[in-house]
């Protein structure tokens, strides 16, 4: 085999290796707790309010909240797509600490050595964990997905790339992802998302809601509070039921869509390529690119700027 031959081969199965790791990368977390046995099982019982910190290299996480005052942790292994248990692997090149400390529950799986994503020994370690809802917990792992329902308490959520699920919760939440989409339903309180690259998609939310992405669309529906939602390049949506302090929405070149509810006092200071809307009782400047003013006497701020795309500004 000739040199370039080899070198077009190897590219070859670099690039089916890296696909399949894309789509074992796109099962849905909620996949995992279909597993028909976990690896492992653990339960402890704890007197809310608890803490809950689980970490993992590659695998998903979900955590559910419930009622009850047991923590029930789940781990799942895999090999090669396959779920795996005790009789199959020992897990020799694992460190694994299932344990509780007091009111805090861990589940930590950490590799010993720097192994290959696409090495044919690859295993991966995945978590599924049942809480007390008054949990505030602590979630990393280096790609795969994380869900997260049913939780109140303070939430601190971190992946390399996969995409996050976040329902159901109150408190303060901070929540990152180096590059899958975020998804974000019935959440209370102060939240704080980012991701490099991907979409964010908020419904039903209220409280302070601060959300980035650096390249991919923001979707706001039904939100109530005070919002600052920034993206390089995607478009912004955001329907509102209420205003809190202010609403802050910026795209480098993407298009603005906001609702907000009819008669609402506001001061607006819309700016785009063309922005677009129908004003009444408005005081202040209205040009074909701007509108900087008071509408219905006055009220929270709603700042708005992209450079390439329109503004937009409805009634409902």
């Amino acid at each position: 085999m000739t040199s370039r031959n080899s070198y077009i081969t190897k590219v070859i199965l670099s690039l089916v290796f890296s696909l399949l790791f894309i789509l074992i990368l796109m099962i849905p977390a909620k996949a995992i707790a279909a597993q028909d046995e976990p690896y492992r099982l653990e339960s402890f019982t704890v007197n809310p309010p608890g803490q809950l910190k689980v970490e993992t290299s590659g695998g998903h996480i979900e955590v559910k909240g419930s009622s009850s005052k047991t923590v029930r942790v789940e781990m799942y292994a895999s090999k090669n797509g396959r779920n795996i248990l005790p009789e199959d692997s020992n897990l020799d090149d694992w460190d694994i600490d299932i344990s509780k400390t007091g009111n805090k529950v861990n589940a930590i799986a950490k590799h010993h050595n720097n192994w290959s994503l696409f090495g044919g020994n690859h295993i991966t370690i995945s978590f599924v964990v049942y809480v007390p809802r008054e949990m505030s917990s602590d979630l990393n792992t280096s790609g795969g997905h994380i869900n997260i329902r049913g939780l109140s308490g303070k939430q601190d959520i971190s992946t390399s790339g996969g995409h996050l699920e976040l329902t159901d919760l109150k408190g303060t939440i901070k929540a990152r992802t180096s590059g899958g989409h975020i998804s974000i339903n019935d959440v209370e309180g102060d939240l704080n998302a980012r991701t490099s690259g991907g979409h964010i998609d908020v419904q039903n939310s209220k409280g302070s809601l601060d959300v980035k992405t650096s390249g991919g669309h923001i979707n706001l529906a039904d939100v109530s509070g005070t919002v600052d939602a920034r993206t390089s390049g995607g478009s912004i949506t955001a329907d509102f039921k209420s205003i809190g302090e202010s609403v802050n929405l910026r795209t480098s070149g993407g298009n603005i869509k906001i609702s907000v509810p009819d008669k609402t006092g506001l001061n607006l200071n819309l700016k785009g390529s063309y922005v677009s809307t129908n004003l009444q009782n408005f005081s202040g400047k209205v040009e074909r690119d701007e509108v900087d003013g008071t509408l219905n006497g006055g009220g929270p701020q709603i700042t708005a700027r992209t450079s390439g795309g329109t503004v937009s500004l409805l009634f409902q």
